[in-house]
This record gives C-alpha cells, sequence and structure tokens, in this order.
C-alpha cells in the first residue's frame, strides 16, 4: 500500500522532484518521466493497490523517511559540531583551486571538481560521476545527465552548476552494474534520496564511498533553460547546448553570463538582461525546492557552493564555500593547502551560512509560512523540521513569499502556454503583472530615486528589462 500512499500524497500534491529512488525500490511500480512543464516526475506503471513496493522511506519528501539531522547521526560522527543553519561539520572555508583549469572551468572556485580530480588521482575512487552536457538527447530535454569518468584529467569535461533538472534514476542503476568505488556530486535532495536508498541497499551503501552535495537555492525546470534559449534567438526545438556559468573578467563573481547553442549558432548575453532570470523571483522552480529546508546539503560529506560574502564576491573568477563533514576529505583539502594547490581561509559556521542567506532565509522562515498555509488550507504537505508558522515574519517579507510560490507557477504555466502558440512575447505579457508587483513590494528597499530605481531593479533582479 506504500506505493499508493506515495502517488497520493507525494505525487498528487506535486511534492516529487524526480530524483528516482523510488523507481529503483524492488517490485516497483514507478517510473521517471519529463513532464510537459519540463519537470522530472514518478508516475505508476500498473496498479497501485496491490503493489507492495516499500517506497515511503526512501522518498525525501514523504514526510516518513528520515530527515536530514537524522540521517546526519547515521553517516556522521554523532559528536561532530553541528548548527541548524548548516547542519554537522568539521570545518567550514572559503577558497579556490590554484593549479589547472579547475578554477576556470568550474563554478565558484573550482573545488568541487577538483575534489573528483585528486579523489581519482590518490585512488580513493575508481569513479566520479557529475553532470555533463548532453547535446546528442537534448530533443529529449535531457540537456544536461549524469556521466561516468575514471580518469582524473577527465573531471573537466563535466558541467559547471546547471540550473536544469537531473534524476538519479539511471545512473543508479548503471552503478549496480558496474565494480567499483565511486564519488558522486547532487543537490541536496538527490544527496538525501541517496542516502534513504542507500539504508536499505547495502550494496549501493558500500560502492559509494564519497557523496559532494551542491550548495541549492531552488532548482529549475527544464523549461527554464528553453526560455533562456528562445530569449537569446534559439527557438527551444534547435536548442542543443547552454551554459549558466559564464564568467567576466573584470566583473563580480555574481555577474554572470548565459550562454546558449544550436546546432548553428551560439548567443551569448548579462543573466541580468535576460528575462525571467532573476532567481529572487523564483521563475520555473519546481513546488517541492519550496517545501526543502536544507539548503547546504547537510546529508554529503562535503557541500560546496559560492562563497557569497562581501570579502569573496568582488573576486570574477569566484570563490568557493566549502562545509566539511568527512574527516579524510579535511586532510586531503589541508594537504593542498600545504602544497599550496588551493587556496583556504577557515571561516565559522556563521559566515558560512551567511554566505547563502538568501537560500537559508526562503528554506526556513518562508517554509514556516508555506506550511501553515497549507495547514490552514487542510491540505497535505511533507513533514519538515521547520514547523509551521515557527518564525515572526514582516508583511513585506510575507507578501514577497507569497508572489515567489505565485510567480513560480505561473511561469510553468505561461511557458506552456507561449511553446504551444510559438510566441514568446505570449509568455511576457501573462507574467509581466507578476514581475510588476513583485519589483513593487521590493521597491520599499530602495532609495527614492524612483525612475532609475525601478528600471535598474527590474533589470538586474527581476530580468524584465533588456
Amino acid at each position: 500500500m506504500e506505493a499508493k500512499i506515495l502517488n497520493e500524497t507525494v505525487i498528487a500534491n506535486d511534492y516529487c522532484i524526480g530524483c528516482g529512488v523510488c523507481a529503483l525500490v524492488e517490485n516497483s511500480p514507478f517510473k521517471i518521466s519529463l513532464d510537459k512543464y519540463g519537470k522530472f516526475v514518478a508516475e505508476a506503471t500498473s496498479d497501485l493497490s496491490l503493489n507492495q513496493a516499500k517506497v515511503l522511506d526512501v522518498c525525501p519528501f514523504s514526510g516518513v523517511s528520515k530527515n536530514e539531522d537524522e540521517l546526519s547521526d547515521v553517516y556522521f560522527d554523532k559528536n561532530l559540531n553541528k548548527t541548524k543553519e548548516i547542519g554537522k561539520y568539521i570545518s567550514c572555508y572559503a577558497g579556490f583551486v590554484n593549479i589547472g583549469d579547475f578554477r576556470k572551468k568550474g563554478s565558484s572556485g573550482g573545488i568541487a571538481k577538483w575534489i573528483g580530480y585528486e579523489l581519482l588521482k590518490r585512488n580513493k575512487i575508481d569513479y566520479f560521476i557529475q553532470l555533463n552536457s548532453n547535446e546528442e538527447n537534448s530533443e529529449s530535454g535531457l540537456l544536461f545527465d549524469y556521466a561516468i569518468y575514471n580518469e582524473p584529467e577527465s573531471v573537466l569535461k563535466g558541467t559547471k552548476s546547471v540550473y536544469h533538472p537531473s534524476t538519479l534514476a539511471n545512473i543508479l542503476k548503471e552503478i549496480k552494474t558496474m565494480e567499483g568505488r565511486f564519488a558522486i556530486t547532487g543537490v541536496p535532495c538527490n544527496i538525501k534520496a541517496l542516502r534513504l536508498l542507500s539504508l536499505k541497499d547495502s550494496e549501493l551503501r558500500s560502492k559509494i564511498k564519497y557523496t559532494i552535495g551542491i550548495v541549492c537555492g531552488g532548482m529549475k525546470t527544464a523549461n527554464y533553460s528553453k526560455l533562456v534559449g528562445w530569449e537569446l534567438g534559439i527557438h527551444p526545438q534547435e536548442l542543443t547546448k547552454i551554459d549558466f556559468r559564464g564568467k567576466y573578467d573584470d566583473r563580480p563573481a555574481n555577474e554572470k553570463i548565459y550562454t546558449a547553442w544550436s546546432k548553428n549558432k551560439k548567443e551569448s548575453r548579462d543573466v541580468g538582461q535576460i528575462y525571467g532570470t532573476g532567481y529572487a523571483a523564483g521563475f520555473f522552480k519546481p513546488n517541492p525546492c519550496d517545501f526543502c529546508d536544507d539548503v547546504l546539503a547537510e546529508t554529503a560529506d562535503i557541500a560546496i557552493g559560492d562563497a557569497w560574502l562581501k570579502k569573496y564576491v568582488s573576486d570574477p573568477k569566484g570563490t568557493s564555500l566549502i562545509v566539511v563533514r568527512n574527516a579524510e576529505l579535511n586532510e586531503i583539502l589541508k594537504e593542498a593547502l600545504k602544497d599550496r594547490a588551493v587556496f583556504l581561509e577557515t571561516i565559522t559556521p556563521e559566515e558560512a551560512a551567511s554566505a547563502q542567506a538568501g537560500g537559508l532565509r526562503h528554506r526556513r522562515d518562508g517554509l514556516s509560512r508555506r506550511l501553515m498555509k497549507k495547514e490552514k488550507k487542510g491540505l497535505w504537505y511533507p513533514e519538515k523540521r521547520v514547523k509551521p508558522n515557527e518564525f515572526q515574519i514582516t508583511f513585506k517579507r510575507k507578501l514577497v513569499y507569497d508572489l515567489r510560490e505565485k510567480i513560480a507557477k505561473k511561469s510553468h504555466i505561461a511557458f506552456v502556454k507561449a511553446l504551444q502558440k510559438n510566441d514568446l512575447k505570449l509568455f511576457h505579457r501573462i507574467m509581466n503583472p507578476y514581475i510588476l508587483e513583485f519589483a513593487l513590494v521590493n521597491f520599499f528597499d530602495l532609495a527614492p530615486r524612483m525612475p532609475r530605481r525601478i528600471l535598474m531593479y527590474l533589470k538586474r533582479k527581476i530580468g524584465i528589462g533588456k
């Protein structure tokens, strides 16, 4: 009956993130597919009323499975330091790679790729798994998919951070057919799902030696990539590749360049000049991301993201935020620091949390409001560590959180309509009122030079201007 319960709660109420682990349980009736909104979701392939598959304790959004705190106690030393914001930790750093092209070809300071390189080089693992651009299958919507690397230098072929959905369903099946030791990268929900499945699957747990978590402020659907390409003049049907992490040589690290490719064309633009790409507004955010309370991949051996602190953000090459929970990985970092292969500065857990303050606020304060709204309506929601109405929130913040939800939901529907009509401007017309409302709510934080400030805000934060 668990499959039926999962279908009627998580899947029916749009909390499925498409991680894929439910499809890997023995006798599972589920498969993972990409829906018209560009979201990976589980769907039943047989009658659920008679199915006996045990799926609730592997789903990261079931409300029945172990939460991040409970999983941390299973996988890490119970005596490690811990804060509510970042979870358990041995050390917190800000830094970057000094050698090779890791910083140039990686996100932030290039630490995530370098970790994979070092683990292969030191023979700690046989295979490193990370996302890779998947141009050949772009027509199916899979612009990115997990790939397996077995040579240290090959890890540079993997992508930088991507704002695109991924599923573990296929790669974990492949791991099961192979012999060897693995390290895998993933966003917090995928790492949590992997940890949950590994509690049931001893073979998987023995093969995956290290997990590298990617700090996450919320995912995007595959339609987000299509929008970016379309805005750059490449029709969704022609989009073959996209890069979300282009860097300027002379601008702060948080000013990025998006580049899109077709078979015959390549176009780039500052992210602040592309409609709908302002992360603060929540375009194309999957619903489960608004009901996740893990930003710093609390169940991963090491979490790596952007060090959005004033001290580091001005460096255009990027600086990584690093939270280490595995003693062996911490030693590798310290040895590399001595050899000057990496630059590291120890930061406090408070600074680590501050580097991702916006995401944490949305996933804690904002989540408490979203849960309260569900509770008031008598709707099902997954139990989280955050409780309904736990935090005192200002009236303005309530408006911001509510509008983000609305913008996310409307953007999914509006873009499908635009695709059906083959009319990008239709998407603009539907979304413009919500963007304007969001800008006006946030406008009160700005100085009173109204015309210029509104224009700059719309351009840089929301992405309405060109």
